[in-house]
């Protein structure tokens, strides 16, 4: 499951940011700066690399987090039931696996590795914060709720502040 969460993620990402990409190349050519033109799409770059680094974590522990050793000849894999008879295991099985520590998101007491502080809070959380600024940015979101909120408003604010003085003058 995380291969596919991997990939779906993936996808989404690279999506969101050749929409950016092509947003740019249309609509922003007029931005002074480079930063203020690409800054939206580096954002979104940069979200994207983020966000990726936990899920590639999970595949490369789920890939090299085992060992798995050859059966010596002449010897079998079985199981030992409770009653205490060994019962074998078919004969195509000739390996055994075990797990061995690699990137692991939990250290043996519980708590959180490096790796999991790493890629899971700072990578992950940093990546979605950089995501929703180059969102907001590119779509030019605060222009959008200010102009918005003057429109519910009817401009009430601007009358009451030049029609009304705040502080009644003493005679």
């Amino acid at each position: 499951m995380h291969s596919v969460t991997f990939g779906l993620n993936l996808c989404i990402f690279t999506n969101i940011l050749q929409y950016v990409y092509g947003k740019t190349k249309r609509t922003r050519a007029h931005k002074g700066s480079f930063f203020s033109k690409w800054g939206p799409f580096l954002m979104i770059f940069l979200a994207t690399w983020l966000s990726m680094a936990d899920p590639l974590r999970h595949l490369i522990n789920d890939d090299w987090g085992s060992v798995c050793t050859s059966i010596p000849d002449g010897a079998m894999l079985g199981l030992k039931p409770k009653d205490g008879a060994f019962a074998p295991l078919p004969a195509n099985n000739q390996k055994y696996c075990h797990s061995q520590p690699m990137m692991n998101l939990d250290d043996p007491d519980g708590s959180l590795s490096a790796w999991g502080w790493a890629t899971t809070i700072f990578c992950t959380w940093s990546g979605f914060l950089f995501l929703f600024i180059g969102i907001f940015w590119i779509i030019n979101f605060p222009k959008k709720v200010a102009t918005q909120w003057r429109a519910l408003r009817g401009g009430r604010g601007r009358q009451i502040a030049v029609s009304q003085p705040l502080v009644q003058a003493a005679v």
